[in-house]
């Protein structure tokens, strides 16, 4: 006899109670294996150190007891050194920049590589700017400068009658040079270790020569502006990064730059007399926005981090290569020679304190040697320039401030400390990380 419909659904509805009753009693059973499984492992920990494999297993990062003051690498944050032996369940806890594991027994020779920065935009940029190195793949920097020069000397022209008297002419030159620049600057970074940068500079210049005698008489000055403005010489760098910082040594990068004279040369201008000045104040028909001359250039800089401070200091050489003009002289008419521009050595170095994850701010010291330059005219020997070397140091002030994760704002101060050196430079720079 058929039983009826609803005693159908009761037995169908108890049997799948007693198949979730099962269920859930496995799972509880499965807890409990669990559970017991943790508390001997808390035991272990308790009785003996935590290892590097267990620490992988459990935290997800295995952190050395170790001090790890702030660096400037190109990763992300992190460890680079040597982790252990992982299974392949553990392989979401590892960094995609860590090197893999050695086998186990095998020497290290190299010193880990200690820890990688937090993400702070004021360090990341001082090392951008003191070693070339950037963490993101494009980079572009907008940069605007302005820099003083002036000038002021006692002009004689004549002799000393009996050791006392002085006959001729004298007169008081003062001349004040005034340079705005402004300079895009595009980044790339082809490895971690390997960047490249292009840099388009635009110039503007007014210069103001003034004379006091003309005429022999010294209380009639004149006065002549000239200004200018134009592409500057445009320049391509790389920059190698040949050891990462470890809590020995400092992170060391080496850099080269091809510069291209794409500015305004400043051979072969002529000089023109100063209406009014009777001969005693001659100016230039227009000013120079580059060199002239192709040049290179390669150095090595130092960084290590002391957390806060930042400590660096760099060296480079400059080469100027020779080059012929249809005209180097400053009279009338084509004077056709080649130039040998003076090479120049400089050194520096600083410090950098990063008063937070946005802000910084820095000192630092440089100093410029550059050699005497020497003309030919054609179908002549060469000829030093008088004067044409020069010794330019400069004190440096600068403050970081980091506007968001991608953009910031670096502002510098220099302050002239020889006669060659300008009187005082300002820069703002805003980097771009793409």
């Amino acid at each position: 006899m058929a039983q009826p419909v609803h005693a159908q659904d009761e037995q169908s509805e108890l049997e799948a109670l007693r198949a979730q009753v099962a269920q859930m009693q496995a799972r509880e059973a499965a807890y409990e294996e669990r559970l017991q499984q943790l508390e001997e492992r808390l035991l272990r920990i308790e009785a003996e150190p935590i290892s590097a494999e267990e620490a992988l297993t459990i935290r997800g990062r295995y952190v050395p007891d170790a001090s790890n003051p702030m660096t400037n690498l190109p990763e992300l944050d992190g460890f680079r050194t040597a982790a252990p032996t992982r299974s392949p369940n553990d392989a979401e806890f590892i960094f995609p920049w860590q090197d893999p594991a050695p086998p186990l027994g095998a020497p290290q020779d190299d010193e880990p590589v200690q820890r990688e920065p937090d993400a702070s935009v004021a360090v990341e940029d001082i090392v951008q700017q003191q070693q070339g190195l950037q963490r993101s793949r494009f980079g572009a920097d907008l940069s605007f400068g302005y820099t003083h020069f002036g000038d002021a000397r006692i002009n004689l022209d004549g002799f000393l009658a009996l050791d006392a008297i002085f006959l001729g002419t004298i007169s008081i030159d003062e001349v004040d040079s005034d340079i705005f620049t402004s300079d895009l600057t595009m980044r790339y970074s082809a490895t971690d270790d390997l960047f490249f940068d292009a840099s388009l500079p635009f110039l503007y210049r007014t210069t103001a020569f003034r004379s006091g005698g003309a005429g022999g008489a010294a209380n009639e000055p004149v006065e002549a502006t000239i200004d200018e403005w134009g592409l500057g010489d445009v320049s391509f760098g790389a920059s190698y990064q040949l050891l990462r910082e470890t809590a020995r040594r400092p992170n060391l990068v080496v850099s080269s730059r091809l510069k291209f004279p794409t500015g305004q040369e400043p051979f072969g201008i002529d000089f023109i007399e100063v209406e009014g000045s009777e001969g005693n104040l001659q100016v230039p028909e227009q000013l120079a926005t580059g060199s002239g001359v192709y040049g290179a250039s390669i150095g090595l800089s130092a960084l290590k981090t002391l957390d806060p401070m930042v400590v660096f200091g760099s060296v480079n050489y400059f080469r100027n290569f020779e080059r012929n003009f249809g005209d180097i002289d400053e009279n009338p008419g084509d004077q056709p020679g080649r130039v040998d521009v003076g090479d120049a050595f400089q050194f520096g170095a600083g410090l950098a304190f990063a008063l937070n994850d946005k802000s910084s701010i820095s000192m630092s010291y440089s100093q410029r040697l550059v050699g005497q330059s020497r003309v030919r005219l054609e179908g002549q020997d060469w000829q030093r320039i008088i004067g044409s070397d020069a010794n330019v140091a400069l004190v440096n002030l600068g403050a970081t401030f980091g506007l968001s994760d991608r953009l910031s704002l670096v502002t510098t101060v220099g302050i002239g400390l020889t006669d060659d050196s300008p009187d005082m430079t300002v820069g703002v720079r805003l980097p771009f990380r793409f």
